[in-house]
């Protein structure tokens, strides 16, 4: 009874065993089927360009879905803003120490006359001293102030090298045209530069003239930078009525971007 029992056992287990086998062969017989297919399929040139459509779109698809997850990328900021012109740089100049020299002489006595200021500027203030005289004087937002006695009061004087400011200058240089360039052994470089008395005028006055002549300006620049500037204006001051034989300004300038504040005392 007990042997028949064990070859019962047996065969239930050898029963088992033929059916696992059954399943991994079913199993790998659908795996053989599949790829027998694909290979059957991948010989056929039409069934092949559908294949790799299909793996193509595949490929863009994972693709895409990278792109969306990758993190957003901060743009990077540029290190180097970039160079800005001599010129460009004089235009935006509020901060410095000036020197002005005007020199003249009238038509008649032909006799030279010079005028020196010496001063400095923050943004919309402006002090200096006429040496000729000796008095100083403040500019604030385009008011002259005399100082006189230990006190400012208004003054209606007018002082023509104050209004050349660097911006005004750089509006007369976009106009002009530049007619010489010396270069220097110190590095420094020497432009000429003529405008038309009308242009000169319309920048100048902002109104119109049919006034003929030219102006010259001459820039000093070393290092990118502009030091000096002087202007014939003989034209310009005698376009209504000849006084002068000679007018011209030179203006220097040191300490750019060094003067902390002006105070009006």
């Amino acid at each position: 009874m007990k042997k028949k029992k064990i070859e019962v056992e047996k065969q239930i287990k050898t029963e088992e065993e033929q059916y696992q086998e059954q399943l991994k062969q079913m199993e790998e017989d659908e795996k053989f089927s599949f790829w027998k297919l694909l290979k059957e399929a991948w010989s056929n040139k039409r069934y092949r360009a559908m294949i790799i459509l299909v793996f193509w779109f595949i490929f863009l698809f994972i693709v895409a879905g990278g792109l969306r997850q990758a993190p957003e990328q901060t743009p990077l900021k540029k290190v180097e803003q970039e160079k800005k012109s001599s010129l460009q740089i004089y235009r935006d100049m509020d901060n410095y120490e000036f020197t002005t020299n005007l020199t003249f002489a009238d038509i008649t006595t032909n006799q030279l006359q010079t005028r020196e200021l010496v001063g400095k500027r923050y943004r919309y203030q402006e002090e200096f001293e006429n040496k000729l005289d000796q008095t100083n004087y403040f500019i604030d937002n385009g008011i002259v102030y005399k100082k006189s006695e230990g006190r400012l009061e208004t003054s209606q004087e007018e002082f023509i090298e104050m209004t050349l400011k660097p911006d005004m200058t750089y509006r007369m240089l976009e106009d002009a045209t530049l007619e010489a360039t010396t270069n220097y052994k110190d590095g420094s470089i020497l432009k000429t530069y003529t405008i038309n008395l009308k242009k000169f005028i319309a920048i100048y006055h902002s109104s119109h003239s049919n006034a003929k002549g030219k102006i010259t300006i001459t820039t000093k620049e070393k290092d990118n930078q502009i030091t000096e500037v002087t202007y014939d204006l003989l034209s310009f001051m005698n376009h209504q009525e000849a006084k002068y034989s000679a007018y011209g300004i030179a203006i220097t300038y040191k300490n750019i971007g060094k003067v902390d504040s002006i105070h009006l005392q």
